[in-house]
């Protein structure tokens, strides 16, 4: 079956690109052309085929689902359903055989393809250095100061409050303590604007579920956080992209968007960028609230690792600068400076949508854990957080320089040696950099390599809404000390030289170039 002729010679369509190709495949379905049973390509074969986003067709197949014109099953594959009378429920039928591939929503779906077409991430075997993931390691958590407090607590008169639902906004007490850790940053927040939520991802979940609904534009700066795109793109938004730079967001690209776009929000993360490490400067931060104020779109600023700066001064939030209290939803967690399994954030945002992104938080999770919220609250009052930061932040300098300076060493000898220029960010704070290969090479295929050596990272693909820039990859400098990020680095470099020799030896190979064309008359 020649595909890309067939949805080449449908009728015209109008429409979104996902309704084009199940409109086309829906048509073909329906005249015969393609018979019961026909087996259809894979979400990834024709995505590429069509040079499309992968969700774009999962969201087409979706519907033929729900239509009742294919059928998916996990290992085979997806077929055209066989056309067949309408019967009553089989009771003879063994009990509890479902077709749960059916019984998925388009979020679930959604989501579940958008990470089965990433790397696959292996068990690795004893001995790796993973520079993967993105969260601070064990022995920088505070176990003897909150077990102290903990104890403390339980003997108390507020030990009761440990137990209890808090109040959907959160506890005051640690209400009070986010308002003192937030006018630090120049971020007034009145007790009606700010809202406890149970890590920056729920923030993310309770903005979109208030603010967006199938179709609408959402601007995201390319490459992005994985999970923040997940959650736009589950909720079938149009995910459109603003690359970043060494300043921030690109403002010429933005501007651009935002002047020919409906859209209904803008998520940016101005301090330390997930995954490039990149930082916006306070120049672009107020032209990106003048923009934006113009164009009358709202901003989500994801401070998810803000209080960990390790040079200068730090920047002001887009909420604190002049416009930005009625533009501005800004969030922020303690989950990257502290420990992970706290899971505690916050939101401050304009009165009119606090109403209800309370709501929203009631009817998902009705209030954050009261026990951290308690404990949390003592933590900040004592001052431990602030000392503790001040710790952590000249550990994760050093492990960043001493990561920077490996790189410079080890891959910098490399290129020397063949000539493998790689590039990589200099973060101010934060948690990673960004590192690019060479045009024609693959982040993906280097992991196999790293993988051998012993070493991992978080391959580029993962953080790309659209079409992925293929070379790039991300490292984590806090999880490791500095000894073994200096031997990771030399296991990363060996990798790069034993891939960039096994793309030197490949034979030259032949490519039909008008099969790689986009077709002009298909899915405009």
């Amino acid at each position: 079956m020649d595909w890309l002729d067939l949805l080449k010679n449908s009728h015209e369509m109008e429409g979104p690109l996902y309704l084009q190709i199940m409109n086309r495949l829906k048509e073909s379905i329906e005249s015969g052309k393609l018979p019961d049973r026909s087996k259809l390509p894979t979400n990834r074969e024709l995505a590429t085929l069509l040079d499309v986003d992968r969700s774009t067709v999962s969201r087409a197949y979706t519907e033929l689902v729900q239509a009742g014109l294919i059928e998916s099953h996990v290992g085979r594959g997806t077929f055209v359903r066989a056309a067949k009378p309408k019967t009553h429920l089989n009771l003879n039928a063994k009990s509890g055989q479902v077709s749960w591939s059916e019984k998925f929503s388009r979020k679930s779906n959604t989501v579940s393809d958008l990470l089965n077409q990433q790397s696959t991430y292996r068990s690795q075997p004893e001995g790796t250095i993973s520079f993967a993931g993105g969260i601070p390691t064990e022995e920088f958590y505070p176990h003897e100061q909150f077990e102290e407090i903990v104890q403390q607590l339980l003997k108390s008169e507020n030990a009761r409050e440990m137990f209890s639902y808090s109040p959907a906004e959160g506890h005051p007490l640690l209400l009070h303590q986010v308002q003192k850790v937030l006018a630090a940053q120049g971020v007034s927040a009145a007790d009606d604007e700010i809202l406890i939520v149970s890590g920056s991802q729920q923030g993310i979940d309770l903005v979109t579920d208030i603010l967006v609904d199938a179709d609408d534009v959402v601007i995201l700066e390319e490459p992005s956080y994985l999970w923040a795109v997940c959650n736009f793109k589950s909720r079938q938004a149009n995910c459109l992209t603003v690359p970043v730079a060494d300043t921030g967001i690109e403002l010429g690209a933005l501007e651009q968007m935002l002047s020919s776009q409906r859209a209904k929000l803008l998520y940016l993360m101005p301090n330390f960028q997930n995954p490039t490490g990149n930082s916006m400067t306070i120049e672009n931060r107020q032209k990106v609230l003048a923009l934006c104020t113009r164009y009358g779109v709202p901003i989500l600023e994801d401070n998810f690792a803000g209080d960990l700066s390790y040079e200068g001064a730090s920047l002001p939030p887009l909420r604190s600068l002049p416009g930005g209290k009625e533009l501005v939803i800004y969030q922020g967690t303690f989950s990257k400076a502290l420990c992970p399994g706290l899971r505690v954030g916050w939101l401050v945002a304009p009165r009119e949508i606090m109403t209800r992104l309370r709501l929203a938080k009631r009817s998902c999770d009705l209030s954050t854990n009261s026990m951290a919220q308690v404990i949390l609250a003592k933590y900040l009052e004592d001052g431990l957080y602030k000392n503790h930061v001040e710790h952590v932040k000249k550990a994760y300098r050093k492990r960043r320089d001493t990561m920077l300076g490996a790189l410079e060493r080890h891959l910098g000898a490399l290129e020397a040696s063949n000539g493998a220029k790689v590039f990589w960010t200099r973060p101010s704070g934060g948690l990673f950099l960004w590192l690019t290969l060479p045009v024609h090479c693959s982040a993906k295929d280097l992991l196999l390599f790293a993988e051998r050596e012993g070493v991992t990272f978080s391959s580029g693909e993962l953080f790309y809404c659209n079409k992925p820039q293929n070379n790039c990859f991300r490292v984590c400098f806090i999880q490791q000390n500095e000894e073994t990020i200096e031997e990771g680095v030399k296991r990363l470099s060996r990798a790069i030289s034993t891939y960039f020799d096994s793309i030197q030896k490949r034979p030259p190979q032949t490519v039909n170039s008008e099969r790689l064309r986009r077709p002009e008359n298909v899915l405009i």
